[in-house]
């Protein structure tokens, strides 16, 4: 899978998966724990080392906030980047935008009800955030012609990666 790169969509925290941590962090399984991070990470170095011929090296970005930055690099950082080369890897923040509290569009006020609730801005801010990264026209440069978007806590989109990309390949999308 050469001229295919990644973009993982990880932002949120798992407040509601009663978590007190980054999403990606959570172990997935629960015979070695493998997080969700180090799962994501070893499929595209296993794609890399079986089907990318003359030493391509599979790009990642990943899209964090204000919540998860410091701690997804932490991570990154305590475990070697599970195997990743630093070349690879690209991580972008999102900013925070006012929160609104309902339908009315309302804002919604901090505790002290003097300031402004800020979340991060959403799924959306990815595309944003490549092109202000210059990532789209360096990964062009590079020969990319695939992207692949997931999310942070949705392992299962990996069993059907490849089939979609040789498709896209094979009927030239």
């Amino acid at each position: 899978m050469p001229h295919t790169a990644f973009v993982l969509v990880a932002g949120g925290l798992g407040e509601r998966l009663n978590y007190k941590g980054i999403k990606v962090e959570i172990p997935f399984e629960t015979s070695t724990y493998t997080c969700f991070l180090q799962y994501y990470i070893e499929y595209i170095l296993a794609i890399q080392r079986k089907l990318c011929p003359n030493g391509w090296k599979v790009p990642l970005a990943i899209m964090t906030s204000d919540d998860t930055k410091t701690l997804t690099e932490k991570l990154l950082h305590q475990n070697n980047l599970f195997g990743l080369d630093p070349s690879q890897l690209t991580i972008m923040k999102q900013e925070k935008v006012p929160a609104m509290q309902d339908n009315e569009a309302r804002f919604a006020l901090e505790s002290n009800r003097l300031l402004l609730e800020t979340k991060p801005h959403g799924h959306g801010d990815v595309h944003t955030l490549l092109y202000q990264h210059n990532l789209t026209k360096h990964w062009h440069e590079k020969g990319v012609k695939w992207v692949v978007f997931f999310q942070d806590t949705n392992p299962l989109v990996f069993r059907a990666i490849i089939p979609v990309v040789g498709v896209s390949a094979e009927q030239d999308f």
